[in-house]
This record gives structure tokens, C-alpha cells and sequence, in this order.
């Protein structure tokens, strides 16, 4: 791995044995304090007319099944355009944990991922469009074009004419990916594998499947056709606590999504739908009012009420909730209007948010004032028993190995009516399931085993084509294939000064193997992204398919690095020289522009 932490020591464009270099640095005035050049997270150097750097590739396998081939096709990219690449295979939990700094950037040059299937992000484009914005925490390839910072800021305050908002979002997607700031690879079919002879019910959920845990809807649809009202669920990753608001992304701010309820939940369809709220006025650009679902109580039996979503949006604002950032990161004050009915309640908000009523409301958790008002540190906290409203309250959490809850009756959810409504041709009547067990399995091969001897009733995690046949091989097993809204993408550092080569991003654009990979590893089981684009064709009508395209041709990859003064040794890419180093150093300080944006000269 490259090395981590400061500078080689030698100024940038200065001289290095007989060449003059460009190293890592920020290259703009970030608005984030942290991303300064006394806080360089990596080190690369480009060094005139010499032979490229290797450029570190993180990934990890452990992510996805095909996780490996996809960095084996990235390796390719970069080897095919002449630049040698060394694999980084890390735990994906490291990988969250210290390689993708809010602070710096990721700290390598490139990284790659498949983005988890929040409801929200497939919802509202800001998820993913605002990721460009130089103040997110989630840039974290360090990307800043002011142009697109500006249509960003525009569209993200655009609440009253939609039209308008759309349209700029269209606008992003097409400077993007003229600017080919990522590597967009394609909507990965999500494949699971369950036993639908004793279960029925299973609602294929985008992005999520039919048995993860991002969404509800499976949980509170399945119907027991045998023996057992359990429903036991083998998945891979153990679960570090039972704080949903301060999980930091692991598996239980998924899994405990069932305990809680948020203002607003998604169907499986993409649509808001009432979670404990149920109706939203936008009074004006900066204030919003909610009337709150009435009957509600606590898992303990107390009453819910608006004081609940006053404490919860004060809290997670007090000590930084990470889990609850996007929801609170906009409001301003809380104030409690009425205690009649469910309650109603207006956020005042520091600026007009577009997402507010999509995005930020929908991954919204509210928690109970009497059980968190004397807890002394909230972030710290680990309660024995978490108190929701959701549709199952808990039983037993045993770490590393188990997890229980049981039926929460009285929850909304269970309603046939309202399961009808919003699930369509996957309801199925009946009283439900009475609890969940989440049962760790060691790997994959174990999932599969313990599926078909019947020792678990659904694959909790996603599965290759061939695994998830191999599981249905089992009588009475099933595979299951969902759509999926979440992209598998590459994260290039542009703070890296070969990546910050517009000519460099498009030429690599034009080595990787999407198609490839979608046919031959994936099975055809996905839908190749066009452009670099990370915005689903199941989010309309913000996504635009009108965006500039790169075929798959590494020829003409390598023609337009040799335009622009680039030259091989061998197979070996090296550095431009002389006036074509100077046309490259102007490249690079600006970012966003190729060669004929600066009228430079063809150096082929």
C-alpha cells in the first residue's frame, strides 16, 4: 500500500533527479478545514518523462461475493492504458474505518464499492449528487468543480418549482460524467436465495432484495406455511451494538431499523409512504409541519408523542449522530405545536432543502424521551433492552452469534389494509410471522449449507448466480433476483495529480470493461451504468440517460493519453516531457479541462 501521512519532502513541480513532479496535494480552497496540504492522506508523484508510479487499488472481497473479479477488472483498466496497479484487499469494516476519512478523503487513490441500499437513496438524487459537493462528508474522492458546486447548491434549494430542480439534476449528471469524475459501473441485480415452500410473502424490495435488512417489508408480509412462526435469517456480519442512532453504518443500524420507526418510510416501489408521521405541510421555503400518527406507543408501553421528535432531533444535533446526520443536518429548531390527535410538530429549517421531505425524513429515527433523557453519553450508550415503535420489539442480543426480536402487534404494518395498499401483487393476508432470528453463519458456503439442511429459512446477505443456484438446489428453496438502485462504483482521488488529468480520467473511462463484467461475471444479472453516472434509471425523473458516453476501446484510450505528450516504454506509460509537461502541469491545475478546452497542441 502507498504510504499514508505528509509529503516526500520535495515542492510540487520542483525537480526529482532530472524531472520536474507534480505530488498529492489539494489543489483548491476546500471549505473543509481538514483538507489542507499540511494533512496529505497519500503520497503520489508524477515525475517528468519518467515511467508512472504503481496506483494502489483498495477494495474489499469480503463486500460481495465477485467483489475480487471486479478489482482484477480495474487492474486491467489502469494495466491496459500502461499503469502498473497494486491491489489493497482489506476487510470491508477497515475499509469504512480508515481508509474513508471525512476529514482528508479516502486514503488511497482509488477505492471502489457497492453503496448500501438505503430507502432514501433511492428516493431523492442528493444521496449521490451531493457526494461532489466540496462540504460533504461522503467526497470522499476529493472532487471539486465550482461550476457543479454551484448547480449542486442551486437544485438542493430548489423546493417550489420541480421542473426547475430536474432539470438541473440533468445538467449534473452531463457535466459529471463529461468530467468523468468517477468510475460508474453498473446496477448490480441483487440475488439472495429463501425456503417459499414454508414461507410466503417475500417482497423483492430495490436494492435491498427480498431478505436484507434495509427495508421492513418482507418481515411483516412473510405468512407461515409450516411447522415454525420464526423466521431464522443466516447472514455474515455480527452486529456491535444495539445504538441504531450512533451505529456508525454497521449491521445493527440496519437490523434495529425493525425496533424503530421514522417520520416517514419508503414502499416497495420508491414512494413515501406515513411512517409515525402522516402528514407534511411546507408552510414556506424554510418551515415544515407534521401531524403525528395517533395510538402510538412504545415498545414498554408509554405513549408517543411530539415531545419524542423534539428530544430526538435536540439529541442526535447535541452529540453528533452520525446515523442521523442527514436528517438533522438541516433543521434549525423543533418546536411542538399540539398535543391533540398523534401531535403536530413544525421544523424550522437554516436554509430551503429540496430532500427534506424525501431523503432526510425517510432515514429519520425517533427515540423515547423516557428511556434516553438521563442517559449521560448517548454515543457511548448501549441500552440492554432498545424501546421502539416499530413492527418488533427486542428479545435477546447475543454478540457475534445471535439476535432476536418477536412481533410488535399493534404496529401499523400488520394492518392488511395498509399492507395491501402499498405492496400490491406481493400481499399476502394473514396474521404474519411472531419473531425474527438472526443467526451468524461464518461464510457463504455455510449459508448455503444451513439453507438447505433447513437449519435457516432465508440468505440474509447477496449471492452470485452460481451460489444462489447451488442453494436452490434444496427442495423447497428458491432464488430470488431484485432491481437494484445502488450503484457499484470506483472512487479516483483527485487529489492524486495523474487522476486530476482530465485526459488521464477519460482515457481510463475508455479501458473499463463494464459490459465485460456485467456478461461474464455477473452473469448478465445487472444493468451497465451509461457514462459516469451514478443516478438509477428507477429514480425519474431525475435520472437523464442524455449524458456524455465512453465505449469500451483502451486504444483509443492510449491515443489520447500519446495527444497529450504521454509515451510508452514497453507496455509502460511515461510521464509527458517538455512542452508536453507543461501543457499537462496546466491540466492538472485546473482539473476540469482536457486539450482542447486550453487550445494545447497534439504532442502525438
Amino acid at each position: 500500500m502507498a504510504g499514508l501521512a505528509g509529503c516526500s519532502g520535495q515542492s510540487d513541480s520542483g525537480a526529482s533527479g532530472d524531472g520536474r513532479t507534480l505530488e498529492t496535494k489539494f489543489r483548491n480552497e476546500w471549505p473543509v478545514e481538514t483538507k489542507n496540504n499540511d494533512n496529505i492522506p497519500f503520497e503520489y508523484t508524477v515525475t517528468e518523462g519518467a515511467e508512472l508510479e504503481a496506483i494502489t487499488v483498495n477494495f474489499a472481497s469480503d463486500e460481495e461475493p465477485w467483489m475480487r473479479e471486479h478489482a482484477l477488472m480495474i487492474q486491467r483498466a489502469f494495466e491496459d492504458i500502461g499503469v502498473p496497479v497494486e491491489l489493497d484487499d482489506v476487510p470491508t469494516n477497515v475499509m469504512y474505518d480508515e481508509y474513508w476519512a471525512a476529514d482528508t478523503g479516502q486514503t488511497v487513490s482509488v477505492s471502489m464499492n457497492t453503496h448500501g441500499p438505503d430507502p432514501a437513496r433511492g428516493l431523492d438524487p442528493n444521496p449521490f449528487l451531493m457526494r461532489m459537493h466540496p462540504e460533504t462528508a461522503g467526497n470522499y474522492y476529493n472532487y471539486f468543480n465550482e461550476e457543479i458546486t454551484e448547480l449542486l447548491d442551486e437544485q438542493a434549494a430548489e423546493i417550489e418549482d420541480q421542473q426547475r430542480r430536474v432539470e438541473l439534476c440533468h445538467e449534473i449528471q452531463r457535466k459529471a460524467s463529461e468530467d468523468a469524475y468517477i468510475l460508474s459501473i453498473a446496477f448490480t441485480d441483487v440475488i439472495m436465495a429463501a425456503n417459499t415452500q414454508e414461507w410466503e410473502g417475500y417482497v423483492p424490495t430495490p436494492g435491498n432484495g427480498t431478505n436484507r435488512d434495509s427495508f421492513v417489508w418482507t418481515q411483516v408480509n412473510l405468512q407461515p406455511r409450516g411447522g415454525s412462526s420464526t423466521w431464522v435469517k443466516g447472514v455474515l456480519a455480527a452486529m456491535g451494538g444495539l445504538n441504531i442512532a450512533w451505529a456508525a453504518g454497521g449491521p445493527e443500524a440496519k437490523r434495529l431499523t425493525n425496533l424503530y420507526d421514522g417520520l416517514y418510510d419508503a414502499s416497495p416501489t420508491l414512494e413515501i409512504v406515513p411512517g409515525l408521521a402522516t402528514n407534511a405541510e411546507v408552510v414556506d421555503e424554510t418551515t415544515v409541519e407534521m401531524d403525528l400518527r395517533e395510538g402510538v406507543e412504545w415498545h414498554d408501553g408509554e405513549s408517543f408523542g411530539p415531545d419524542d421528535v423534539k428530544f430526538s432531533v435536540e439529541l442526535f444535533e447535541e452529540y453528533s449522530s452520525p446515523e442521523m446526520g442527514p436528517f438533522v443536518g438541516p433543521i434549525e429548531s423543533v418546536e411542538v405545536l399540539s398535543e391533540s390527535g398523534g401531535g403536530r410538530v413544525r421544523f424550522n429549517l437554516s436554509q430551503p432543502d429540496a430532500a427534506f421531505l424525501t431523503q432526510r425524513v425517510v432515514r429519520s429515527v425517533i427515540l423515547p424521551e423516557h428511556r434516553w433523557k438521563n442517559v449521560d453519553n448517548p454515543a457511548k450508550h448501549n441500552p440492554d433492552t432498545p424501546v421502539g415503535t416499530g413492527p418488533f420489539k427486542f428479545v435477546n442480543w447475543e454478540q457475534g452469534t445471535r439476535f432476536e426480536v418477536e412481533k410488535h402487534g399493534s404496529h401499523w404494518m400488520w394492518d392488511e389494509e395498509i399492507r395491501k395498499e402499498y405492496l400490491g401483487e406481493y400481499f399476502v393476508p394473514g396474521d404474519g410471522i411472531d419473531g425474527i432470528v438472526w443467526s451468524n453463519v461464518g461464510n457463504v458456503d455455510a449459508l448455503i449449507g444451513a439453507i438447505q439442511s433447513g437449519d435457516i429459512d432465508a440468505i440474509g446477505t447477496t449471492l452470485t448466480n452460481e451460489q444462489a443456484g447451488r442453494a436452490a438446489e434444496a427442495s423447497g428453496v428458491e432464488k430470488q433476483v431484485s432491481e437494484n438502485f445502488a450503484p457499484l462504483d470506483v472512487h479516483i482521488n483527485h487529489i492524486n495529480p495523474l487522476i486530476r488529468d482530465k485526459v488521464f480520467r477519460k482515457a481510463l473511462s475508455h479501458a473499463v470493461a463494464k459490459k465485460g463484467f456485467v456478461d461474464s461475471v455477473l452473469g448478465g444479472r445487472g444493468t451497465v451504468i451509461e457514462g459516469q453516472n451514478l443516478i438509477s434509471p428507477m429514480m425519474s425523473p431525475f435520472h437523464t440517460d442524455d449524458v456524455p458516453t465512453y465505449e469500451y476501446d483502451p486504444e483509443k484510450g492510449k491515443r489520447l493519453l500519446e495527444q497529450a505528450g504521454y509515451t510508452y516504454n514497453g507496455g509502460t506509460l511515461r510521464a509527458p516531457s517538455g512542452d508536453a509537461w507543461d501543457a499537462f502541469v496546466e491540466r492538472v491545475e485546473d482539473g476540469h479541462a482536457d486539450r482542447s478546452d486550453l487550445d494545447q497542441s497534439d504532442f502525438s
